[in-house]
């Protein structure tokens, strides 16, 4: 850099020599072409000034270029000194091996005991090596682990099979990976819900006096039963079971006689109240149960609430009575009319004991404990739905329905609430559609709280496309594949040393397949399990040795190991050790406490003496410094990796995500592309800007990639496309969501195919997006389909509705006009008529000076008439 600078300082000076800078003169000959003033200059003069031009312009022009050059190789040579220290900073400050390999990717740690350079351990390889530690003892990063180690492929059960074992509903099985701090690794499985897969129904009735006629009508349907299960799957088993009422007083009468035949008030014969009993354990045997049903005999209690929870949890963990399988979908259906006791009520009969969880059935079926343990709580009952992965239907009559609706807010991953007739006839009905509400749903778990991996999920659900964040899908269908994705994350290291973590994934209902991931955790060095007992190096009290170095021993701390972490008293030479060298900051920089010569940081710092501010978190990941791969933290702050940029290393120089598929240029050509993203510039003065994720449309201009995407909806329609459509060497996938809800998405953009279809003009809406697949470039999603009549057909049928509408409007003027021509006529008819009467009354009767010219004569009456005449 001196040299660099001293070069840049001499030709400086020589410039100055001659009143100019470099590039004054530079810009000089340029501007100023040689001429002569006062006289036209002759060929000859002319060929002589353009010579010494053109000579003076190489000249320098030279001399420029290679001032150009050496500042910028100077800028090189900085930066790359710049970069080597930033490195090492990211180093020497770690005093123990797996602090040392976790920093980062290019830190080593000297494992030689003998080690006695000035030069820090933990450094990069030519810093150690170039201070004498050998090459052997030089402890670098494990490898990255990645394997599949068991891979079977998904298959159902075969029709009259029962060889469950074979069955497979989640690929693979098995991954063995490996994880550095502020690593993610994504692992794709796939999942799909097995047919005919085995199913254990188990029949729960409350049998108090008032389902009397319930339990009729369940033994009548005995014919129906079978052909019913038979079409949800071809392996079942049934089994029956009944519950009342805790039998002590408040809840039953304590009157002998009552108590002995608690149907007594209703002058017939019953079983005394009870619990909870076990009648039939699981069988394919129809007439079993049936028979089984029909022996079982009612009893009362006093009060509308049962034992329905009590019941629920003997039925559920009393797994060898009740016979539930291994690998079988479990279902209870608990049929009442009441509502339910929960934790808190047993107390007032005296039942003080908290519910165990435990089965506690006597030889004869019945709960022999229920006097003396309470009602489980809503809790417990959720934790062994859980934990034994039973679902529960609950079919109740509609005066109870909100009572179980509320506990289903409680229990919606396990249970499925509908309402039961009064004579319970619905109840095969409500079976089924229960049956198929609770296989339609999957949801993945696993057990990786249990160490410091964390997992996030994201799926298609079965639908293709663009993959989402969560673990829950609805509305699955037998054979429907679900792809996921898992994003398995290690932030930091809980300790210094090598670990495994072994983690399973399953589907929550049944947790019978699952995918294991064995995580080995590369948080240590492999001199750490070496035996040194071949050094002579001896460390003194509270001390061991470990790669090389000498370890203050768990609960020690100190320079010298004589410093209990129980003792809050720290001498002026410990809280030396928590202060920076030849600074005047306070103990631990003002945000840590001293602890034994070591500086216990605040949250948000870190470093040997709190010096340092925790860096950036990326918003996109949440890993710091965007995670392994992107940058480095050195002491507050991230140093990138080549290709990323930005405060949290999460903006990146790549332009391949600002390009459109099928065309080169970036962001179309009308914007920039900034951290992978484009952002358009203006379309126009108005203030309208290009839109799309690749800036490729306007309010006023076409899409050229709606264009490319309709010949792939046109295949896909035509049935020509299967898995995918591929157009000049790029892929393409068309998914079909008719049915799903359109969410405005910036990354979504909609595009329009108009086709005939069987006389009918089609309009198919869809939208597109970048593909998150490999080797797939757009994801084509149909949102809309709607259908009429061609255009050509629509403009003849509105020009004849037209005409027809101008001849009926002529016609009625017509008529209303003829109409009211024939009124008016016969108005002045009759009009005349009146005058014409009134004429003649006039002329006849009331004028004096008129004489008749006719002469009447009358005939006696009694002269003779000859009627001859």
């Amino acid at each position: 850099g001196g040299r660099c600078r001293a070069r840049q300082t001499r030709g400086e000076r020589a410039a100055r020599r001659r009143g100019l800078s470099p590039y004054h003169s530079y810009h000089l000959l340029i501007a100023k072409p040689i001429s002569y003033p006062n006289h036209s200059p002759t060929p000859h003069v002319r060929n002589q000034s353009a010579s010494q031009f053109l000579n003076m312009f190489i000249i320098s022009t030279s001399a420029v270029t290679k001032f150009v050059f050496i500042v910028f190789l100077c800028e090189y040579v900085i930066a790359q000194a710049q970069q080597q220290l930033q490195n090492k900073l990211a180093c020497i400050e770690h005093e123990e091996c797996g602090a040392c390999l976790s920093a980062a990717s290019h830190c080593r740690w000297c494992a030689d005991p003998y080690y006695k350079s000035a030069v820090p351990r933990c450094n990069d390889d030519e810093s150690l090596v170039s201070a004498g530690c050998s090459q052997a003892s030089i402890q670098r990063p494990e490898p990255p682990v990645w394997s599949v180690v068991e891979n079977k492929t998904l298959q159902d059960l075969q029709p009259g099979s029962h060889e469950v074992d074979n069955v497979v509903q989640i690929q693979p099985q098995r991954v063995h990976l490996s994880l550095k701090p502020r690593e993610t690794k994504k692992i794709s499985f796939s999942y799909r819900p097995a047919k005919n897969y085995p199913l254990d129904l188990y029949y729960l009735m409350d049998l108090t006096w008032s389902m009397k006629d319930d339990k009729e009508t369940l033994v009548s349907l005995r014919d129906d039963l079978p052909v019913m299960l038979q079409n949800l799957t071809d392996n079942f088993k049934l089994g029956f079971g009944s519950f009342a009422e805790k039998p002590l007083m408040p809840f039953i009468s304590m009157d002998p006689r009552r108590k002995a035949n608690p149907c007594a008030v209703e002058e017939e014969a019953c079983e005394a109240t009870y619990s909870y009993r076990h009648h039939l354990s699981l069988t394919n045997q129809v007439t079993d149960f049936i028979q089984n049903v029909n022996r079982s005999s009612v009893t009362a209690n006093l009060d509308n609430a049962e034992a329905q929870l009590d019941a629920l949890v003997q039925v559920v963990t009393c797994g060898d009575r009740i016979g539930w399988s291994q690998h079988s979908r479990k279902i209870v259906v608990m049929l009442s009319d009441g509502s339910m006791h929960t934790a808190g009520d047993g107390l007032l009969g005296g039942a003080t004991r908290k519910n165990d969880e435990n089965c506690h059935l006597d030889e004869n079926g019945y709960y022999s404990e229920a006097d003396i343990y309470d009602y489980p709580s809503v809790a417990q009952v959720y934790r062994l739905l859980d934990k034994h992965k039973v679902n529960v239907i609950f079919a109740v009559t509609e005066g109870v329905k909100d009572h179980y609706d509320s506990l289903h807010k409680l229990l919606e991953d396990f249970t499925y609430v509908a309402k039961l007739e009064s004579d319970s006839s619905n109840v095969l009905k409500l079976v089924k559609t229960g049956y198929e509400d609770v296989v339609s749903v999957v949801d993945f778990d696993d057990n990786s709280s249990k160490g410091p991996v964390k997992i996030k999920y994201f799926t298609d659900c079965g639908k293709g496309g663009q993959m989402m964040e969560t673990t829950r899908c609805i509305g699955v269908e037998f054979g429907m594949t679900l792809n996921y994705e898992a994003h398995v994350t290690l932030d930091a290291c809980p300790e210094f040393k090598r670990s495994k973590q072994v983690i399973t994934i399953s589907e929550s209902q049944l947790g019978q397949d699952s995918l294991s991931l064995e995580v080995d955790i590369q948080c240590g060095c492999s001199c750490q399990e070496e035996s040194q007992s071949n050094v002579s190096i001896t460390c003194g009290a509270n001390k061991h040795l470990v790669c090389g170095v000498c370890l203050c021993n768990k609960g020690w701390s100190g320079p010298d190991c004589d410093c209990s972490i129980e003792d809050e008293a720290a001498s002026a030479a410990l809280e030396a050790q928590c202060r920076q060298p030849n600074a005047t900051r306070a103990i631990c920089s003002g945000v840590g406490d001293c602890l034994c010569g070591r500086c216990e940081c605040d949250r948000g710092y870190n470093g040997r003496f709190c010096q340092c501010k925790t860096c950036e978190i990326s918003l996109e990941n949440g890993m710091e410094c965007g995670g392994v791969g992107r940058g480095t933290c050195v002491c507050g702050e991230c140093v990138c990796a080549q290709g990323w940029s930005g405060p949290a290393c999460e903006c990146t120089q790549r332009n391949d995500t600002c390009i459109a598929p099928g065309h080169g240029d970036v962001c179309s050509g009308r914007g920039e592309c900034e951290c992978g993203v484009c952002k358009c510039s203006m379309a126009d003065e108005d203030g309208g800007r290009y839109t799309g994720a690749y800036c490729e449309t306007c309010p006023t201009c076409e899409n050229p990639l709606c264009a490319t995407a309709q010949l792939c909806v046109a295949c896909h329609l035509n049935s020509s496309c299967t898995d995918l459509c591929t157009i000049g060497n790029i892929n393409y996938t068309v998914i079909e969501r008719l049915n799903d809800p359109v969410l405005d998405s910036a990354d979504e953009n909609s595009c329009i195919l108009r086709r005939e279809e069987d006389d009918l003009e089609c309009d198919y809406k869809f939208t597109y997006t970048a593909g998150t697949r490999a080797m797939v470039a757009m994801e084509i999603a149909i949102r809309n389909k709607q259908c009429g009549q061609a255009t050509s057909a629509r403009i003849m049928t509105s020009a004849f509705v037209i005409m027809a509408c101008v001849i009926a409007a002529g016609i009625v003027v017509i008529l209303v006009v003829k109409s009211a021509q024939i009124v008016s006529d016969r108005r002045a008819y009759a009009k005349f008529e009146q005058e014409a009467q009134q004429s003649m009354k006039q002329s006849h009767g009331l004028n004096p000076l008129y004489i008749s010219p006719i002469s009447e004569f009358r005939l006696p009456d009694s002269y003779p008439r000859d009627e001859n005449l």
